[in-house]
C-alpha cells in the first residue's frame, strides 16, 4: 500500500537533524558565503536531497540553527538555574562561563556567525532571534527572576534587566573575539566582567537587604 499524500518516510525527522547538524561545521566555517552545493557536499548528499528535506538554503540554515539550540540546551539549562551564594558571585559567575564557551567551545563562532548570516535578513533574521539569541536572553532572565524570587533583584522588568547586564559583555565578546579587536585594542574581558557585574549589581540589587529567612537574634549569632 502506498504511502498517504503528504504523509512522510518513516525516519524523516530524524534524517532531517542528522542533515542539518551535519552541515553545521561548513555553515560556521564560511557564514553568508555558504551555498546550498556547499553545505550538500558537507552533509554528503546531493542539492536534490537537502531541497526535498529542508526546500530551500535558508531553510537548511534555520534547521542549523534549530539544532545549535538543540545541542546547547544543557548550557543554557545551567544558565537559568542559579545556586543560593548572592547575586554578584552568581553572575561572574555566568558571566566567566559565557566567556569560555565563547572563546574555546564554538560559542562565539555560533553567534557570531548566525549573526552575519541574520542580520537584514527578512528569514534568517526572526529565526537566529527565535533560535539562538533569545533562548540565551530568556536563560538569564530565569536566572534574574529566580534571584529577585530570593529578595537579591530589585524590582525590576527581567527582560530589560536581563538585556542591560548581556548586552555589553556580547559587545565586548564580538570586539575582542569576532571582529579582531584584541589585535588593534585589547580588552581584559575578565576585569570587564567583574566591573560590570559590579555596576549592575549595584542598579538592579535590592533596595534593602535580602530576605535569607528569619532573621537570627544577637543571642543566636
Amino acid at each position: 500500500m502506498g504511502r498517504t499524500p503528504g504523509s512522510k518516510n518513516p525516519g524523516h525527522d530524524d534524517k532531517r537533524r542528522a542533515l542539518a547538524s551535519a552541515v553545521i561545521p561548513r555553515l560556521l566555517a564560511l557564514g553568508p558565503a555558504a551555498s546550498l552545493r556547499e553545505l550538500a557536499a558537507a552533509a554528503d548528499v546531493s542539492v536534490p536531497t537537502l531541497r526535498h528535506y529542508f526546500e530551500d538554503r535558508d531553510g537548511v540554515v534555520v534547521a542549523a540553527m534549530a539544532e545549535m539550540l538543540r545541542q546547547g540546551q544543557p548550557y543554557l539549562a545551567a544558565t537559568a538555574k542559579p545556586r543560593r551564594g548572592g547575586l554578584r558571585p552568581s553572575l561572574v559567575a555566568m558571566m566567566r562561563a559565557l566567556l569560555e564557551g565563547w572563546r574555546d567551545f564554538g560559542v562565539g563562532r555560533i553567534y557570531g556567525t548566525g549573526l552575519a548570516i541574520g542580520l537584514h535578513h527578512g528569514v534568517l533574521g526572526p529565526a537566529y532571534v527565535d533560535r539562538l539569541l533569545e533562548p540565551l536572553l530568556q536563560a538569564v532572565e530565569a536566572r534574574l527572576e529566580q534571584h529577585r524570587r530570593w529578595g537579591e533583584l530589585g524590582d525590576h522588568d527581567v527582560r530589560f534587566a536581563a538585556l542591560a547586564l548581556v548586552s555589553p559583555v556580547v559587545l565586548a565578546l564580538l570586539h575582542q573575539h569576532g571582529l579582531g579587536g584584541s589585535a588593534c585594542r585589547p580588552l581584559d574581558l575578565d576585569a570587564f566582567v567583574r566591573a560590570h557585574v559590579d555596576g549592575f549589581v549595584r542598579a538592579y540589587g535590592p533596595s534593602r537587604p535580602p530576605d535569607r529567612g528569619r532573621a537570627r537574634t544577637r543571642a543566636e549569632r
